[in-house]
């Protein structure tokens, strides 16, 4: 079973880093806030809380929300270091945890004590308080190392010193939320840029990330499909009058052109028309079409995504209705073997969590030679599989990656907010799906 690593909190401030691993938990086997097993048979009624009620603060990396306190509470969430959150007065019960189980808002309980405190003074809250912002296409600012560079933690025995900590490889990217300076273990002063998970980079080793600007097509009453896209450098406008096509000025990479369905076959090339009068040969372009067929899932309240591996498209729909449409990167392997191969798995999966940055998730395998830390916007598939935000590349329409579904931030964002399941404010992520699920239908 996967599990996560444990948090570990330091001189007061929290440095521990969370993954998936494939093995037992290191720390505290029987913390019952990281406990998931069966749920209870009876039903436990938490008392409301009010949202502008006293809070609660996180201090771990994965902070786990339970859906009742004790060792039957299951995960429904987490909180990410730093969060504060609407909490009862009271505890609603200590069994299991002596600092308290309290619930919070909306739903749910939080042990306090090492990952979670009411001590809102602590450390770990002041150093971590930045909040990410859910109304940008990054939720953090992001960098990138310029080479290969240690990470550092705080040194136990001295506050204003770090002790090494591991390696991040060339050109990983990674959020950075705060800076500081101290002694490196060579007894030098460093300036620190520190990172989500209460690690440190050399700031001299990192350089500002640049994300791709890229957003596609909002669809509503007065723009419809067909819409294309350009993914190929080099490609060119045409004026078609008469039989022979005459070229026009280049087209910029990852343009958006609005088509009115309307087209021309010239000496065996088909040309689409545009909206502005110019036309574009069909082999230069990705052409979204209008779909006449709908899959039985397709219901008026149904949220779902249609992804083709082929075109590297998706469009997002409710019921029959088409709302957007953009370009999407699939696994470099595009139809091999997911299980084999960097290829995307076909089929119709819901979402079934989603996560402002995926905290839990190891920066390993997100990318080819280098790590991904702060992966934004993280949808989780019923497939096992990933749709989020890339910050790293602006392949967009073109295979890329290990299998994962990777959006430009900007539409990462969109997406996460448009889909299934809500997360709560406060919250860093949910894996509670509700009942009607976003579905995502991914085909050749």
């Amino acid at each position: 079973m996967a599990r996560i690593v444990c948090a570990r909190v330091v001189s007061g401030l929290f440095v521990g880093f969370c993954a998936l691993t494939m093995a037992g938990c290191d720390d505290s086997p029987d913390d019952p806030s990281l406990v998931k097993t069966e749920e209870a048979k009876e039903n436990v009624e938490l008392p409301p809380v009010p949202a502008d009620g006293p809070k609660l603060g996180a201090l771990a990396d994965v902070t786990p929300v339970l859906d009742r306190p004790g060792a039957q509470g299951r995960q429904i969430g987490y909180l990410h270091a730093g969060a504060q959150v609407p909490r009862t007065e009271e505890p609603f019960s200590k069994d299991g945890c002596p600092g308290g189980f309290y619930p919070i808002f909306p739903m749910g309980v939080v042990c306090a004590g090492q990952i979670a405190t009411t001590d809102l003074s602590h450390p770990t809250l002041v150093a971590m308080a930045l909040e990410p912002k859910l109304d940008q296409p990054l939720p953090y600012t992001y960098a990138r190392t310029r080479k290969s560079t240690p990470l550092f933690k705080r040194d136990p025995n001295q506050e204003t010193a770090v002790v090494e900590a591991g390696t991040v490889s060339q050109r990983s990217g990674m959020a950075v939320v705060g800076s500081w300076s101290a002694l490196d273990p060579e007894g030098k002063m460093q300036r620190l840029g520190m990172l989500t998970n209460g690690l440190f980079v050399k700031a001299a080793d990192l350089q500002a990330a640049e994300p791709s600007e890229f957003v596609g097509v909002e669809l509503n009453k007065d723009v419809a499909l067909p819409v294309a896209f350009v993914v190929k450098r080099g490609v060119r406008a045409w004026r078609v009058e008469g039989g022979e096509p005459d070229k026009l000025g280049k087209l910029e990479y990852h343009d958006r052109l609005m088509l009115t369905g309307r087209f021309r076959t010239v000496k065996g090339h088909q040309y689409w028309a545009v909206d502005d009068g110019r036309f574009v040969r069909h082999r230069d372009v990705t052409i979204v079409r209008r779909r006449n067929v709908f899959p039985d899932f397709a219901q008026p309240d149904q949220k779902w995504i249609d992804i083709s591996v082929i075109t590297g498209t998706a469009v997002l729909y409710e019921g029959h209705r088409p709302i957007f449409t953009t370009l999407v990167s699939v696994g470099r392997d595009r139809l091999g073997d997911p299980k084999t191969s960097a290829s995307t798995a076909l089929g119709t999966f819901p979402i079934v969590g989603k996560h402002v940055t995926a905290a839990k998730l190891s920066p390993k395998g997100l990318a080819a030679y280098f790590e991904i830390y702060d992966l934004p916007w993280a949808m989780e598939l019923g497939s096992g599989q990933l749709m989020h935000g890339a910050y790293w590349h602006d392949r967009f329409g073109i295979e890329h990656g290990p299998g994962n579904i990777q959006f430009s931030p900007g539409d990462a964002r969109m997406i996460w907010n448009w889909a299934t399941p809500e997360v709560p404010a406060g919250w860093h992520g949910v894996n509670q799906p509700g009942t009607l699920q976003t579905l995502v239908h991914v085909r050749k």
